[in-house]
């Protein structure tokens, strides 16, 4: 249950990011959700790995090396949101409004 929430933050963050550079959130947030996934599984299967290597008889090794990933994989979806380019033609100075017209 606290992966969703904490998935859920990170999608908004992105979000938040990307948006105040004039870019659509949508595919962010789809890939901070799937580089969250994808760490996890990648993790996961490190410290599988790991596990067979030490022939240890915890899973926790596994689990903790899952979360691991996750947040790399967060962390990479926050890099990637935050080095993203404005539009062009993007100006973050809301338009001015003459009233003399």
């Amino acid at each position: 249950m606290l992966e969703i929430v904490a998935i859920l933050i990170l999608t908004n963050h992105v979000g938040k990011i990307v948006e105040a550079k004039g870019l659509k959130s949508g595919g962010y947030k789809w890939g901070a959700a799937g580089l969250w996934f994808g760490g996890e599984i990648a993790g996961a299967f490190i410290g599988g790995i790991i596990i067979a290597i030490a022939g240890a008889d915890s899973n926790c090794i596994a689990y903790l090396a899952a979360l691991l990933g996750a947040a790399v994989g967060a962390w990479v979806a926050i890099t990637i949101a935050k080095d993203a380019e404005p539009p062009p033609n993007y100006s973050q100075e809301p338009p001015s409004i003459d009233e003399t017209k």
